[in-house]
């Protein structure tokens, strides 16, 4: 099927005829506006490279069913020979699953174990037979790989005149305005030889290709210095599971989050998953003091440090529901975030500065 979205989105998605046991895969196209930014979040997931369910858990060690006869740390990024980062999508089954759609970083592995990153949150109440899918991270090489430099963005020659740059905010960052590394494709720049492929702004050598790009997370592909119009795709599979978005708080302020859904089609704000009844969305009681406010923002408008086009709350007031800033009391649910949107989510002040989780399910 072909979907036309707003914001110069399209998308195809073809369905395999094993749609039992294999992901559908599609791609999307989003146009990259000269002189520009483009907020964009590839909606689609690169391929799993294991699917299997849980034997038992054990700090941070998931042992698997089976014996799937994993080498020693081959989910491991080494720089050099193993290209990817790896992370866990944990799924449904199991008597007790509360992470289900959350996602860990591998840090190592054995012929059947996997020891995941357990900072954010740990692994507490997944049970045997939970399904575990291992899946490898985006990377700037892997969404604008350096076969398509002239067609998805423009290379930089001249460090003077940066052409494309690739913004990526660090949700890590406390507080508002999120800072962003900054990385741009050198096509041997400055003279040099030998060196073609991303690199961080002020590092003209160092190579970035393997850098990870967070599957819930977007980036800006910002035009300048005569840089054109370039139309970029994301080819990927369909996620069908649900999915788990770490949402910081601060005790001490509002908190950014740079955040975007996994979903190859436009989700109305209804169906986000977002509620105050599960604490990831804190309500509005008081129009003239908004609580959590989630923001989108429009890619056919042609500037750089564009502000959010729309900005939505939940208040709990009558009529209750989602409401949009400047739209009076009007209800928003089946408003539609498009596939492959850039959202951010300030999240209101906290008692604890607890980290909470937004669990988006699928629509389809």
């Amino acid at each position: 099927m072909t979907v036309a979205l707003v914001s110069g989105l399209s998308l195809s998605v073809s369905t395999p005829v094993s749609a039992e046991t294999t992901a559908p895969t599609g791609f999307t196209s989003v146009s990259a506006l000269a002189n520009s930014d483009t907020l964009y979040s590839v909606p689609l997931t690169r391929a799993s490279e294991f699917s299997g369910t849980v034997q038992s858990v054990s700090s941070s060690v998931i042992t698997v069913t089976g014996s799937p006869g994993w080498t020693n740390n081959q989910f491991v990024y080494v720089s050099g020979t193993q290209p990817k980062t790896y992370y866990v999508l944990v799924g449904g089954g199991g008597s007790s699953n509360p992470k289900e759609g959350h996602t860990f970083t591998i840090d190592a592995n054995g012929s059947n174990t996997l020891t995941v990153d357990t900072t954010v949150e740990d692994l507490t109440g997944i049970t045997a037979n939970t399904e575990v899918t291992i899946i490898p991270y985006w990377t700037l090489g892997t969404v604008l790989p350096a076969s398509k430099s002239g067609v998805y963005f423009t290379a930089t020659t001249l460090s003077t005149s940066l052409k494309t740059e690739i913004l990526v905010p660090d949700n890590t960052a406390n507080g508002l305005n999120l800072p962003v590394t900054t990385y741009f494709f050198s096509n041997n720049v400055d003279g040099t030889t030998g060196n073609v492929g991303w690199r961080i702004v002020g590092d003209n050598f160092t190579s970035h290709d393997d850098d990870p790009l967070l599957p819930d997370s977007y980036f800006n592909i910002r035009n300048i210095h005569g840089s054109p119009t370039r139309t970029f795709r994301g080819f990927g599979h369909v996620l069908t599971d649900k999915f788990a978005t770490a949402l910081q708080t601060l005790n001490s302020g509002a908190q950014d989050n740079a955040v975007s859904m996994i979903r190859p089609i436009g989700v109305t704000l209804n169906q986000t998953g977002l509620s105050p009844a599960d604490g990831s969305f804190v309500a509005t009681t008081d129009f003239h003091v908004i609580k959590d406010q989630l923001m989108i923002f429009n890619n056919a408008q042609v500037k750089h440090n564009k502000k959010p086009s729309a900005l939505y709350f939940y208040y709990a007031g009558t009529p209750v529901g989602w409401k949009k800033k400047g739209a009076g009391a009007a209800d928003r649910g089946n408003d539609v975030i498009p596939a492959g949107s850039a959202i951010l989510i300030r999240k209101a002040q906290s008692a604890t500065g607890a980290t909470v989780f937004w669990t988006n399910p699928p629509t389809y």
